[in-house]
This record gives structure tokens, C-alpha cells and sequence, in this order.
């Protein structure tokens, strides 16, 4: 076996100085800090990326010249037609793929796509085909966060199957699983690097270190329960390799990103990891979530899902009352009531996209020219922004999903700073380190 270096106590004592100094380095504890060692972390990051991706054989070979012939064919107008047909579905696929990359990287804190944009997308695609009468409209539109709905076109009406609905959604679902999967191959690189440099991960080592805190504190029952699932993860990933890693791909895992790290740091094949999770991620786990949300979704399914609650929960509960004919009183059925609202809701939102995207397409000016000409209204109008103020309140589940969707990307964003200023600022540690290294070295030679 391979001796084991002990490390110096300075060298020990200093780590454990970063360590504490690293808990500090976030928004709301050190704002400015934070904010310099973010930018300091992207520039490089940036720099180094746009290096790598110049001189990569796939960008010489395959993108660089098909950036020169789509140059050439849009200069020269060449098939028009065709060419929009490529641009929106590079920009489709870039989308959702992008989209689930940021579902799944970042070590956990990364931001949850399929509750913000996947599942409404499949809502609103199972919600046009209601409105109209087909499912043959192009969903490629529904990006960038979009608020119209999606253009019916001049199809004939007729009836709309699960199996439509679910052939119309599944691309879509597939691509954003595809991202989930490259999502997790950050942390396999950043195991794998530190178990090739003869290093253990800083992630495996803090949960190693809580594996064994957690079963000292036998009285915490949640984190032994917590480290005893975290400890059975790893022994299953090396004792079934990549059926192991299938397994735990196929089903929406909040943990998965430790089987990248233990996969990394036992060295297991790259190729063999990312099949797996490909597989398990990308065709496997959300074939099913859209399995199941189009029977949410859907119309049929739907009502038949709230009939059978008016049957399960209770006809009325005691203390509500509401007036009845001839003033006698009735008490509520909250199973009616909640059927009733979920309808209304739905309508009314139904009604607001379709009168925003008329809106849209009625609107020929350019976005900056309405921006000017609103902040207009606003100054000049009276009552105007108070009309403006009222409108922002949300009234339907949509638009208070909305803005609780900001509020979710504002925490991602805070998030990946952290982790950014983080990661910029353990380089400088690692430099420091290796600086404290050296000149241990330097004093042994000379004490020889």
C-alpha cells in the first residue's frame, strides 16, 4: 500500500483558518467581497472556456463551418424558409437542454426548471390543445419564458387523445432530461481531478466527516437517518456499477449528485457514469414525469381526478355556511368549491394568455419604443399607475406561480454567486497553501 503523507500541523492549522474564513464568503455576510471574487471567478472562467472552446476539433470541424454556411445562406437569402425552421429549433434545443443543465448543476443548489418552466410548459400545451380543438401547433415557441400562447394555426378540429398530448410533449421532456444529465458531470470532473492529483474531494470528505458526526450524535434521528441512506448510496453505485448508477438515475433522486462525486472518486469510466445517467435521466425518469403530468394536465384526467375528491373528502364541514334559497342556510361542500375554483382559474387564465398574445401580435413597435411610450403613460396619466399596480396583484394560480418563480431565480441567482465567489476564493487558499508548502521545503533543505 501506498504511504500516506502527513500533513504539517501549520499546514492543518491554516486550512482550518480558510475553512472558517470560506463560511463568510456569501451576499449577505460579505457583499462586496463576495461580489469582486464572483466577478474575478467568471472573467477567468470566461476566458479559459472561450479558449478551450476556439481550439476543441468540434468547433473547427463541425460548428465553425457551419456557422460560415448559415452566414453565407442568410447573406444571400438562400431558402429562407428553411433556415427559420433551423434557427427556431437550434434555439428550442438550446433552451431546454440549457434549462436542465441548471435543474441539475451546482452540487444540489441548482434551480428547479421542471417545477418553473417544464411542467407549466406541458400545462399550457395540454391547456391549447383544449382551446384548439387539435394538437398540430408548433410548441417550439414556448421559450424564453413566454407568455402568449401558442398559435393554433388552420387545422380542423378534432379529437385530442393522451397519446397526442403525450407525443407532443415528450421531445421537449426528453431534451430537458438530456440537461440534467450533462448537469451532473461537473461534480464526476471535480472527484475524478482530485482522485487523479491523489487528493480526496472536499465534497466526499465534508460527507464522510458528517457521516461520522452523525452516527457519534445517535439522539439526531433525521441525520443518521439522512448519512445512513448517503452511506448505503455509496456502497450500491460501487457494488452495482452502472446498473447501480441506472437504477438511481431513473427516479427523481434529490441525492444524485453524490453518486457523480463517489463515481469520480473510485475513477469509474466516464463513459459507462454518463450512459447510465443519459439513460436513467434523459429517457427513463422523464418519460415517466410526463406519463404523469399529462394525466394531471389533461382535461378528462383532470376532472376525474377532482370528481373523485368530491367523493373522498367530506360534503361539508361543519361551521360553513352559505345562504341559501329563500334564506335558509346550506353548509359548503369544499371538494365542490375546490372543483370550482381550479375550473375558474384555469379559465381565466386561458382567457389572459390569449388576450396577451393578441395584444402581441397586434403590436408592431419595437420593445424599447413601448418601454418610452409606457413610461409616458405613467407620467401624464392620471390614475394610471395605480391601474398598473392593481393589475401586477396576481389573481389566478398561474400568475402566483409566476412570481413565485422569481423569487426562485432570485435565490438561484444569490446561490451560484456564492458558489462562484466560493470557488474563486478556495483557489486562492489552495495558492496560499501551496506557498506555506514551499517554504516548509525550503526550511528542511536548509536545516539539512
Amino acid at each position: 500500500m501506498a504511504e500516506v503523507e502527513v500533513e504539517d500541523p501549520s499546514i492543518i492549522e491554516l486550512r482550518l483558518r480558510q475553512a472558517r474564513a470560506l463560511r463568510s464568503v456569501t451576499v449577505f455576510k460579505a457583499p462586496f467581497r463576495t461580489t469582486w471574487y464572483f466577478l474575478c471567478y467568471a472573467t477567468s472562467s470566461v476566458s479559459s472556456g472561450a479558449t478551450w472552446l476556439a481550439s476543441h476539433p468540434v468547433t473547427l470541424l463541425v460548428i465553425l463551418p457551419g456557422l460560415i454556411a448559415y452566414a453565407a445562406a442568410k447573406h444571400a437569402v438562400y431558402q429562407e424558409d428553411v433556415i427559420r425552421q433551423i434557427e427556431e429549433t437550434v434555439k428550442y434545443v438550446v433552451w431546454w437542454v440549457g434549462l436542465g443543465v441548471l435543474s441539475s448543476i451546482g452540487l444540489g443548489t441548482g434551480m428547479h426548471t421542471g417545477l418553473l418552466f417544464l411542467f407549466p410548459h406541458i400545462l399550457k400545451v395540454c391547456l391549447a390543445a383544449e382551446t384548439c380543438g387539435h394538437a398540430k401547433f408548433d410548441t417550439r415557441s414556448d421559450m424564453w419564458y413566454s407568455s402568449e400562447s401558442l398559435t393554433c394555426g388552420d387545422w380542423p378540429a378534432q379529437e385530442v387523445t393522451y397519446m397526442d398530448l403525450f407525443k407532443k410533449v415528450i421531445v421537449t421532456s426528453i431534451l430537458w432530461g438530456i440537461g440534467t444529465a450533462v448537469g451532473e458531470i461537473p461534480p464526476y470532473w471535480l472527484s475524478y481531478s482530485a482522485a487523479v492529483a491523489g487528493q480526496k474531494n472536499v465534497e466526499l470528505a465534508e460527507l464522510e466527516e458528517a457521516m461520522r458526526a452523525n452516527t457519534a450524535q445517535r439522539h439526531n434521528l433525521v441525520q443518521r437517518a439522512i448519512a445512513r441512506m448517503e452511506q448505503w448510496m455509496i456502497g450500491f453505485i460501487r457494488t452495482h456499477g452502472f446498473f447501480g448508477i441506472l437504477a438511481l438515475a431513473s427516479w427523481p433522486n434529490a441525492a444524485f449528485d453524490l453518486c457523480g462525486l463517489c463515481c469520480g472518486n473510485f475513477m469509474f469510466p466516464f463513459w459507462k457514469f454518463f450512459g447510465a445517467t443519459l439513460i436513467g435521466k434523459g429517457f427513463i425518469k422523464t418519460t415517466g414525469q410526463t406519463l404523469f403530468f399529462v394525466s394531471v394536465f389533461r382535461r378528462h384526467s383532470r376532472e376525474a381526478i377532482l370528481a373523485w375528491l368530491e367523493r373522498a373528502l367530506p360534503a361539508r364541514l361543519p361551521g360553513l355556511w352559505s345562504g341559501g334559497d329563500g334564506g335558509a342556510a346550506a353548509a359548503l361542500s369544499p371538494a365542490h368549491e375546490l372543483h370550482v375554483w381550479i375550473n375558474k382559474s384555469i379559465a381565466k387564465y386561458q382567457a389572459k394568455v390569449l388576450a396577451k398574445s393578441a395584444a402581441h401580435l397586434a403590436e408592431k413597435r419595437w420593445w424599447w419604443r413601448r418601454g418610452l411610450d409606457r413610461l409616458q403613460d405613467l407620467a401624464s396619466t392620471p390614475g394610471e399607475l395605480r391601474r398598473v399596480a392593481v393589475g401586477l396583484i396576481p389573481d389566478t394560480v398561474a400568475e402566483v406561480w409566476s412570481w413565485v418563480m422569481v423569487l426562485l431565480m432570485a435565490a438561484f441567482t444569490v446561490s451560484c454567486v456564492n458558489a462562484f465567489a466560493q470557488a474563486y476564493r478556495t483557489q486562492l487558499d489552495e495558492a496560499e497553501v501551496e506557498a506555506a508548502r514551499a517554504r516548509l521545503r525550503e526550511r528542511e533543505r536548509k536545516q539539512q
